[in-house]
């Protein structure tokens, strides 16, 4: 009776092993898939981040018409201190001079906080990608550690197996 439980054993363990692997496996692909969808997503918020306009967007604009409203009312104030103090046209222009390149700072600044932005957007993407890699290769490992389970229990149901007597298949005694 040893005999044959040891081998019913074996036989459970070598049905053990391959169901492991085959688990083992499903569970890779799935957590594959999963990390592809994982990758497309970062990609396509890195394509729309880094090449979008960084001056339509909400902030920028909200700066942007700020500033227009402020010099605009600067302007109209020096148009109309020029027509009561009787000054030239040409002070009124110099006001509206200033403005203009008041404004183009601003926008030149707005532009500069843009790159610092895609500097960010890139470091952030490289670092999601370098995560996802390292989630790859922790997929295989187990993968691998998975097949090299499954191979253990099939060598050893077959040491075991190695070790029986013909005379338990043939129906002879040892020794006849």
């Amino acid at each position: 009776m040893g005999l044959i439980g040891s081998t019913i054993g074996a036989v459970a363990g070598i049905g053990g092993a391959i169901a492991g692997g085959i688990a083992s496996s499903k569970a890779a692909k799935k957590n594959k898939k999963i990390l592809g969808q994982m990758r497309q997503d970062s990609k396509d918020w890195f394509e729309r981040e880094y090449n979008a306009d960084f001056t339509q967007r909400a902030d920028a604009q909200s700066a942007l018409n700020k500033a227009r409203e402020i010099l605009g009312q600067r302007y109209k104030y020096a148009q109309g201190a020029a027509e009561v103090s009787g000054a030239t046209d040409e002070s009124v222009a110099l006001q509206k001079a200033a403005a203009n390149e008041t404004l183009a700072n601003i926008t030149s600044n707005i532009a500069e906080r843009a790159d610092a932005y895609k500097d960010q957007v890139r470091a952030n993407y490289e670092s999601q990608q370098n995560a996802f890699n390292q989630a790859e290769m922790n997929i295989n490992s187990g993968k691998a550690a998975g097949i090299a389970q499954a191979a253990g229990g099939l060598a050893s149901a077959g040491a075991m197996f190695s070790g029986l007597d013909d005379s338990l298949f043939t129906g002879k005694k040892s020794g006849q």
